[in-house]
């Protein structure tokens, strides 16, 4: 992961429109001041236990919470409750908020989210757009776990649920701003 303190000026070549990739929102905040922030945020129940998944089936030993998970073969509730897996995604929005973004996705409200990003930069979307990276195994829009463990993750994330709610309302107030019919 790339943090504020490795952003150096030799890292970006010239002439460069865009930077992407993971990396804390912050990073580049002193070499490109008048940056404009993008992100895509999940809820954190469906990001945690994607992780879980995706570790599962592809492991990345390089990664501290993914060898916990198989050395310690840990349940969801386990890995859930790992210091790194939880709030996560306030974490690399480095205390930013919704209002610091010139767009913010939503991974449940994907093509809505596409659409919006293609008017925010106008930039159409090719559509439909390539799903990569996708759990084959999955069959259903969300993985369905239980209640219980539902409830578990979501205690444990409760900054990034709050930013996400925050996030989802700002992508319904943008969507009826492009679309008058849909107030």
């Amino acid at each position: 992961m790339f943090v504020r303190s490795q952003a150096r000026p030799d890292l970006v070549p010239p002439a460069t429109a865009c930077i992407h990739g993971h990396f804390f929102a912050d990073a580049f905040d002193e070499l490109f001041p008048a940056r404009r922030l993008v992100t895509w945020v999940r809820h954190p129940v469906e990001r945690v236990v994607s992780n879980y998944h995706h570790f599962l089936r592809s492991p990345d030993l390089r990664d501290d919470c993914c060898r916990a998970l198989l050395e310690h073969n840990l349940s969801l509730r386990d890995f859930a409750g790992l210091d790194w897996m939880r709030n996560e995604a306030t974490r690399y929005l480095a205390g930013k908020d919704v209002a610091d973004f010139a767009f913010v996705g939503i991974a449940e409200h994907f093509l809505e989210s596409l659409h919006l990003f293609g008017a925010t930069f106008r930039r159409p979307a090719s559509l439909p757009p390539p799903r990569v990276n996708v759990n084959p195994e999955r069959h259903t829009p969300l993985y369905p776990i239980s209640p219980e463990d539902f409830e578990f993750i979501v205690g444990l994330n409760a900054e990034d649920l709050a930013w996400y709610i925050r996030a989802c309302a700002r992508l319904e107030g943008s969507m009826a701003g492009l679309n008058p019919r849909a107030a």
